[in-house]
């Protein structure tokens, strides 16, 4: 049976899906196809090119993420993923998307279009920029006369790719929709449209997951808050676990 997993975006509380893939395979679930949108295409990435959870999450505890963001001085973003490029280098190198272990589909939205685009093959530091660009924080991605920004404003939850490639559909979302009281200010305003814009197209797409995990915990964490990563891994660890002990799965 092959097994293909579905990683949604989220920043910081993507790293939910290295607890996730490592509670899954300590029951022995294996994914052989990954599709990702934003931080899920970073984590499918490690995971696609043969990194273990466990060992995703030691670079994840000693990584510095912020200091990965370069200030992009333009009226079109207030960061550019430039310095991403190094990070993926060091752990993965220069390679098409093509040339990882296992396979992997990169959600991107096409700005000019309107449309989700799923890559599984290319630069895979263009196209993970790309999916991970998230409309005024970052700075888009041009690509023949393309702007490419965060897959997640179309699909949070790229199962599509996966369909004609697997026979039981994992999919991870890590953007459970709280009650927000403080919503004071235009980055906060901004925050909540994304994660509402999310939640629609997530929603459309778990019905065809033949199974669905959504750590609720993760509501309290914010996009941005880089010290809590470690909070991010257990929380989805934790449900996940609790998830396949409650049910008697047939994969």
């Amino acid at each position: 049976m092959k097994i293909g997993i579905a990683l949604s975006g989220g920043a910081v509380r993507g790293a939910a899906h290295i607890g996730v893939l490592k509670a899954l395979e300590e029951r022995g679930i294996k994914p052989d196809f990954i599709s990702g949108s934003s931080a899920g295409s970073i984590v499918g990435a490690f995971y696609a090119a043969g990194y273990s959870p466990l060992e995703m999450e030691k670079i994840a505890l000693n990584t510095k993420f912020l200091s990965y963001l370069k200030p992009e001085l333009s009226f079109s973003a207030l960061f550019s993923l430039e310095k991403l490029e190094k990070f993926l280098e060091r752990y993965i190198g220069k390679k098409d998307i093509s040339e990882l272990e296992k396979k992997l589909f990169v959600c991107v939205t096409n700005l000019n279009k309107g449309i989700p685009e799923y890559k599984s093959k290319g630069d895979l530091f263009l196209w993970i920029s790309a999916s991970s660009s998230l409309p005024f924080i970052f700075k888009p991605v041009e690509y023949e006369g393309n702007l490419y920004i965060d897959g997640g404003i179309m699909d949070n939850l790229p199962v599509e790719p996966l369909k004609i490639h697997s026979d039981y559909i994992i999919g991870v979302d890590v953007n459970p929709l709280g009650t927000e009281e403080r919503l004071n200010n235009a980055f906060s305003i901004l925050i909540r449209s994304f994660y509402l814009a999310f939640r629609s197209n997530v929603e459309l797409r778990k019905r065809v997951c033949d199974l669905f995990i959504q750590p609720e915990d993760l509501v309290d964490i914010g996009l941005f808050s880089a010290w809590r990563i470690k909070d991010a891994i257990d929380i989805g660890y934790r449900y996940t676990k609790n998830i396949l002990n409650r049910n008697d799965l047939k994969i």
